[in-house]
């Protein structure tokens, strides 16, 4: 599974650095983003993202394509009645397709998307029960789907750059509780000279 989606990521990322690095006089360009979030339902987690964004039109108002990979993290570790995780350190890994859609006005940019990907959580830590002196190490990673609905408008600073808000709500919820994401971006638009 892990070699499918590295394979899958890969030709992906091929793709659109030919796509990027082939552009002249248009006036949508490919453009990288990248940001700071806070995400999850039960607990905070806190991370980064990276998304190289593709107009697939030189309309006004266009269709994009973009592939994000987001990393989120949380140290406070999980605990049960008898258990609870010492040294925790809980990740979330969610590398996405998004196929979107881009609205423009003078300096505002509305981008409206689903993004369809895969979560993977990982667990790591100390597991102990001090009721009967238990202690070991702990690891747990699982791959979970990750799909929803994400809303991020941006306001122009000049022709290559752009800041924003980013959202993202899931479809369907799952039971590592990846959750909500909000974010604060900084968009470079790759204008070719």
């Amino acid at each position: 599974m892990y070699l499918a989606i590295r394979i899958i990521m890969v030709s992906l990322c091929v793709f659109s650095y030919e796509y990027a690095f082939a552009q002249s006089e248009r006036i949508n360009n490919n453009s990288i983003e990248m940001g700071l979030h806070v995400a999850g339902d039960e607990t905070l987690f806190y991370g980064a993202n990276g998304k190289l964004i593709m107009p697939l039109s030189q309309k006004k108002h266009y269709p994009t394509l973009a592939l994000s990979l987001t990393i989120s993290l949380d140290r406070k570790g999980e605990s049960e009645s008898l258990a609870y995780l010492k040294r925790a350190v809980d990740m979330r890994i969610i590398p996405a397709l998004h196929l979107g859609y881009s609205l423009n006005f003078k300096n505002l940019q509305l981008n409206f998307e689903v993004p369809v990907g895969t979560s993977i959580a990982l667990t790591k830590g100390t597991l102990v029960n001090e009721r009967v002196a238990f202690k070991r190490d702990y690891s747990n990673t699982e791959l979970f789907w990750h799909y929803g609905i994400a809303f991020s408008p941006k306001y122009r600073l000049n022709k290559a750059n752009q800041i924003g808000l980013y959202g993202f709500l899931p479809l369907v919820p799952d039971k590592a509780s990846s959750g909500y994401l909000y974010g604060i971006g900084w968009t470079k638009s790759l204008i070719k000279k």
